[in-house]
């Protein structure tokens, strides 16, 4: 019995497994590569040229570092505060439940006050009221 058809080499078998490793490592990338995860909001109260920013019994990691954290104020889509930088550094350790004073000149009820979570997502973390 002698049969004609050759079976698949070596060489197609080494392609297939190095096309899987490439996939493989492209996802590996991606789920690497998306940033920290967290879950950043709460309530924010003007205090006069402050605002008193109560992080959520939510939020997620449960305390954030002073240097993890900085923060803006917003107003429709302009910034208003800080006016000489692009965020204001973290003033102290972000902690559920606990109020921390912000320093926000020039703001007002409706303002947003949004967060920048280790220099990389950006989180609306409460409307001022």
């Amino acid at each position: 019995m002698r049969f004609d058809k050759s079976g698949q080499g070596a060489t197609e078998y080494l392609l297939m497994l190095a096309a899987v490793l490439v996939i493989v490592a492209i996802a590996v990338y991606y789920v690497t590569s998306t940033g920290p995860s967290a879950i950043i909001t709460g309530t924010a109260v003007k205090n006069g040229e402050n605002i008193n920013f109560t992080p959520s019994s939510t939020m997620v990691p449960t305390s954030i570092s002073a240097s993890d954290w900085k923060y803006a104020v917003y107003r429709g889509a302009q910034k208003i505060y800080p006016t000489s930088t692009d965020w204001q550094d973290g003033t102290g350790t972000l902690q559920r439940g606990i109020p921390i004073a912000l320093v926000a000149t020039g703001n007002q009820t409706g303002d947003l006050l949004k967060i920048q979570y280790q220099g990389k997502n950006v989180y609306d973390a409460a409307n001022v009221s």
